[in-house]
């Protein structure tokens, strides 16, 4: 029993390991300069989109599971942080060298810049699942509280996408393909919550009448 959860440690901690190393290896390439003409502005957006991916990866994980029967489960807190720390990356790139930490500036932005609004509270909206995503939480908190908490990254997402949207200058590819996940997800999550499934009965009754 030792050996087997020694192994899952560190089938966690590897998954952790690979998933993070585009955080090093853009900020070397960008400190060589191998990354274009403003590789400061390639490194934050590249961090940003990452923390996009791997969030919408983890949302995708139930759905997954659920209607295809391939199980993930196992890796969705891994994926979870790892979505978070590019976004915590995404976050320092532009606080501290894009901005040079002044206030000033991030105040300026935040009444200016619609995206970085609807980016900064994302941020905000998923401190409280970071936190929380980890056994002594889990323990501390009753089942009911903890999936409370969590719901709130189909808030998160939503705020996400709007930040991507409203920073993207034309529809690209990539943000068709991010926007259409996020709807799928979402329309999915309506589907499966308790409250359609009581209207969807509701509604079966009245028209059977």
């Amino acid at each position: 029993m030792a050996f087997s959860t020694l192994f899952r440690s560190l089938h966690i901690s590897l998954l952790y390991s690979t998933l993070l190393i585009p955080i090093p290896l853009y900020f070397y390439w960008g400190i060589v300069n191998q990354l274009g003409p403003d590789p400061l502005r390639f490194i934050e957006h590249k961090y940003g989109e990452l923390g996009l991916i791997f969030l919408l990866i983890t949302l995708s994980i139930s759905p997954l599971l659920k209607y295809t029967r391939i199980n993930l489960v196992r890796y969705r807190r891994c994926i979870g942080l790892v979505a978070f720390y590019y976004i915590v990356s995404h976050i320092c790139v532009y606080f501290f060298l894009d901005i040079g930490l002044s206030i000033d500036i991030l105040l300026s932005d935040l009444q200016k810049r619609y995206y970085i609004i609807a980016g900064f509270f994302a941020f905000i909206t998923l401190i409280p699942l970071a936190l929380t995503s980890n056994n002594f939480a889990i323990r501390k908190l009753n089942t009911k509280t903890w999936n409370k908490i969590h719901n709130f990254v189909y808030i998160a997402i939503i705020l996400s996408i709007f930040h991507f949207i409203l920073m993207s200058k034309t529809w690209t590819t990539e943000l068709y393909i991010y926007t259409g996940i996020t709807i799928i997800i979402l329309i999915l999550k309506i589907k499966s919550s308790k409250i359609y499934r009581k209207l969807s009965t509701y509604s079966r009754a009245v028209i059977s009448k």
